[in-house]
């Protein structure tokens, strides 16, 4: 019976995994195949509460998350004269996580799932680009799933997964999973893993998920004295040179994608200069205004042949969507776990959980990768372990 109990554990585990390599294809108006892993999720949480695994609520633990949410629910029906959508709908779904997390902290099995997911998405990566395979687009109709060609003069093209939020969203997935991998394997499996992650990462041509991972990676094995694995990331480096890695950051021409992240979060910090003080504290509301380069404006003022997107920065997104007090309370979700890492330095920044969460929050200073759900659910989940852990102490 046990071994039964931990089978449903371990696959309500796998749905979650199974998020970022679901591409988004329409199945009805109101249901997509990315939200199949949520539904399987749905059903074993059910049946996990019907067995008992899922029998207390940690009201302590949740408090924050629900506030957050509370906070998000009445803000909408004041803006937008609505309570459901899809944000609320997704941190609730996060909050059913943090639930499972804290019921099964002691049974779950999930530290090969990061592994797994690893190695898929790093061979995609290389053996897609290498051979210029694309699966098409999805629903959304912009990244081609695999290998999306380009005009740069350096390369004919850049790698894209399943998720949402194209190659730069790709590499970062790829730049965490490295990060929490090297740090929880042995020391032949964590060679495999700098040249696989390096390379996966490299093809998606993101700076900002080479950047990242190149600096926790040799955080890591600096602090961890590991010379020879130090050797292999810099040979990797070496390698990844050959397709292209310094006409990547010098090109003059690929400068102006930094130029243009550039303007667009300064129009973001000139926008809140110019909002009165109601709408710096609780924001604009979820989905109503967006970024086109230097334009922060209502959505619905752009024409329709552009394409509005966040200031690409997670936290500009929130205070953009929630003001400044949205993001107090969704930072308080995190205070504790904070206050933990840094009394705990030393030990925490060895560990895979805060590599993973460190790199993630790295990467949402330029990117909107808190917002894509498609990839922070495992953001999230790694959190709520962390949690978990920090609950058994009490």
């Amino acid at each position: 019976m046990v071994k039964y109990k931990n089978i449903l554990i371990n696959l309500q585990v796998l749905t979650l995994f199974l998020i970022p390599l679901t591409p988004h294809f329409v199945i009805t108006t109101n249901f997509h195949t990315d939200d199949i892993p949520v539904f399987l999720f749905l059903i074993f949480f059910l049946i996990n509460i019907y067995l008992g695994i899922i029998n207390s609520l940690f009201t302590k633990q949740l408090i924050p998350f629900l506030i957050f949410i509370l906070y998000i629910a009445i803000q909408n029906i004041f803006l937008n004269d609505s309570l459901f959508f899809s944000d609320l709908i997704r941190y609730i779904f996060y909050l059913l996580i943090l639930i499972f997390v804290l019921n099964v902290q002691n049974q779950i099995n999930f530290k090969s799932n990061y592994f797994l997911l690893f190695v898929i998405l790093s061979i995609f990566s290389i053996l897609f680009y290498f051979f210029k395979i694309d699966l098409g687009t999805d629903s959304y109709n912009y990244w081609n799933i695999g290998f999306n060609s380009n005009q740069w003069i350096f390369t004919e093209g850049r790698m894209n997964g399943f998720q949402a939020g194209g190659p730069n969203a790709f590499g970062g997935l790829i730049a965490s999973l490295t990060l929490y991998c090297l740090s929880a394997h042995n020391e032949f499996n964590r060679n495999f893993i700098i040249v696989f992650g390096t390379l996966a990462c490299f093809f998606t041509y993101s700076r900002g998920a080479l950047i990242v991972l190149s600096f926790f990676l040799m955080l890591y094995l600096i602090n961890s004295k590991n010379y020879i694995s130090i050797f292999i990331f810099l040979l990797s480096l070496l390698f990844c040179s050959i397709f292209g890695l310094v006409d990547r950051f010098t090109s003059e021409v690929e400068t102006e994608g930094i130029e243009d992240r550039m303007q667009m979060q300064q129009a973001t910090f000139t926008n809140f200069s110019d909002r009165t003080v109601y709408e710096n504290i609780f924001g604009y509301g979820f989905n109503n205004y967006g970024i086109v380069r230097d334009t922060v404006q209502n959505i619905n003022e752009f024409d329709e042949n552009l394409r509005p997107t966040g200031p690409h920065n997670s936290f500009l997104f929130i205070i953009l969507n929630y003001g400044f007090l949205g993001l107090i309370l969704f930072l308080n979700i995190f205070i504790r776990q904070f206050i933990i890492f840094v009394k705990s330095f030393n030990r925490s920044i060895i560990k895979p959980e805060y590599l993973f969460l460190g790199s993630f929050v790295a990467l949402s200073f330029s990117g909107d990768f808190i917002q894509n759900h498609s990839i922070s659910v495992l953001f999230f989940f790694t959190l709520f372990v962390l949690i978990g852990e920090e609950s058994k102490k009490y």
